[in-house]
């Protein structure tokens, strides 16, 4: 009777589990990415009549987002991946889809498995995250989104959720960088400026990984 009692137990502690990793949305059905344009970059460097750096830049940008689609082609299969351009981000933020999001070789994504209604997706884009507790699931202090007191150390890949509230994030030091160069099986995602602060460092393997792991406020480590 005893051992009844304690399978019952056990079979309601996973019950309440799973319906509590349900109820807070972390299996989402696609990830949008956004991949930045460098626009403000760009502009900047015209105004300057540095044209030699805005094709650098350029070119720098066309590599990154190479490496982008590359990391999460070979490593993420967990659901399907979309793309959008950082200028377009406010019409990601309002949902609007149609014409913006595109597929991994650039034509644009039609019929994608999200709407405007959706609430059941993620939102990615490699950059700095904001400071968060590690067991905390959403951050909500809007506050720290413009001026962040206790900053991560380093750049990541950062996980929003469809309001754009950061999940969580997954991040790296800079010394990392020395011996990851080296890494034959990583090497090829990677990609870093000579001469501008512009760099991917690749995460898709991490967090196809541990994406189910909401509070995974982690620095990588090479698998």
């Amino acid at each position: 009777m005893r051992v009844i009692i304690f399978i019952i137990f056990l079979l309601s502690i996973h019950a309440i589990c799973f319906a509590g990793n349900e109820d807070t949305g972390i299996y989402p059905r696609a990830i949008l990415i956004q991949l930045r344009s460098e626009h403000n970059r760009i502009q900047a460097l015209t105004e300057a009549k540095r044209y030699s750096a805005v094709t650098e830049v350029e070119q720098d940008a066309i590599e990154i987002t190479k490496r982008i689609k590359r990391d999460f082609h070979d490593n993420f299969p967990y659901c399907p991946v979309y793309y959008y351009v950082d200028t377009n981000a406010e019409k990601i933020k309002n949902k609007q889809f149609d014409g913006v999001v595109f597929n991994e070789d650039g034509t644009l994504a039609k019929n994608i498995v999200i709407n405007s209604n959706s609430t059941d997706y993620l939102v990615a884009f490699y950059g700095y995250p904001v400071s968060q507790a590690k067991y905390k699931k959403v951050q909500t202090d809007t506050n720290r989104y413009t001026y962040d007191t206790d900053p991560p150390a380093g750049k990541g890949l950062v996980i929003l959720n469809d309001k754009f509230l950061q999940l969580t994030y997954f991040y790296k030091l800079g010394y990392d960088e020395l011996g990851f160069r080296f890494n034959k099986r990583d090497r090829r995602y990677f990609y870093q400026s000579k001469h501008f602060d512009m760099e991917y460092y690749p995460f898709a393997r991490l967090f196809n990984r541990t994406m189910l792991d909401r509070y995974g406020r982690r620095r990588i480590t090479k698998a």
